[in-house]
């Protein structure tokens, strides 16, 4: 182990990151300031790329298209549990991942609670991707997630397919570190070990935020389980877990669940690694994790 990732390991457990995570979810609104939050898009100005916004219903959507025209696209969704919109540091990134992977990058300030629940979320990147569909070939759209971003990745599918209004899928999937419900005996046995391990979540954590983003509504079963979605169409995705975070309890059943409807699946689990570490590649151990996601995502 690095001594980068061993400090890493002494800062979270010295401000207690998993500690703060489990609070409730009216307490977690409070500490991310939620019910004030308003999304905030920095102007920034390339040679190579044009940035601007356009609007889904009432939320923003950042795009960055390359100046030489580009064919394809990604989508890339945050985590947050719908506690907080993309940060300026998140736009960066995606001019950076425009560069490195060739591809128009589309960042969408998805609806937060509590004014908002899932459902809605779900809705508004269903009517983002309708509209990207029409400017790019579906097959040349990525969509990117991470934590709960990971899971809107991959629960869009089972929504398209809910919705059957016969819209064609995306060409793949990266999903870091979906978040899901603990479903099977198996899967409860494996979290309660990784609980310990986990730097950032838990358990708790993982239930309070999901009920948080349902915020009292019914829910299909896939927007909890991932483990019970339906993929028809989907033709490829590249799971990755850390092998030391809760979330990847689920890893290999969610995988077995996508490959029932045909998808080809890479799963990678990271051993010893962290919650979301290839997209958050803080120590030395992540940065070949980050790299094959630009080299998934390349064109």
């Amino acid at each position: 182990m690095s001594a980068k990732y061993t400090l890493l390991k002494v800062i979270a457990k010295i401000l207690r990151l998993q500690n703060m995570m489990k609070k409730p979810y009216s307490q977690l609104q409070k500490k991310f300031k939620t019910q004030t939050a308003y999304p905030v898009i920095p102007e920034c100005i390339e040679e190579d790329l044009d940035l601007s916004t356009f609007k889904v219903g009432v939320n923003p959507v950042l795009h960055v298209k390359h100046k030489a025209p580009a064919e394809q696209v990604c989508i890339y969704l945050i985590g947050g549990g719908m506690l907080k919109y993309p940060k300026k540091d998140e736009v960066k990134e995606q001019i950076k991942l425009a560069r490195l992977t060739g591809r128009d990058m589309v960042l969408p300030y998805y609806p937060l609670v509590p004014d908002n629940s899932i459902l809605d979320v779900y809705e508004m990147l269903y009517q983002l991707y309708k509209k990207l569909i029409v400017e790019y070939e579906h097959e040349n759209i990525a969509i990117a997630g991470g934590s709960s971003g990971g899971n809107l990745a991959l629960g869009l599918i089972s929504y398209i397919n809910e919705k059957g209004e016969g819209i064609p899928m995306p060409g793949k999937i990266y999903a870091a570190s979906p978040g899901t419900m603990i479903y099977t005996e198996e899967e409860k046995r494996k979290a309660k070990i990784l609980d310990g391990r986990d730097l950032i979540m838990s358990i708790i954590a993982l239930e309070n935020i999901q009920a948080g983003m349902e915020n009292g509504r019914e829910v299909p079963e896939y927007m909890r389980y991932l483990q019970r979605g339906d993929y028809t169409g989907l033709k490829e995705a590249y799971l990755i877990f850390g092998g030391d975070e809760v979330f990847s309890a689920a890893a290999d059943t969610i995988a077995e669940q996508m490959r029932k409807f045909g998808v080809d699946v890479r799963l990678e689990i990271g051993e010893g690694m962290y919650h979301m570490y290839s997209m958050m590649p803080l120590v030395p151990e992540a940065k070949k994790a980050y790299q094959d996601m630009i080299e998934y995502l390349k064109i």
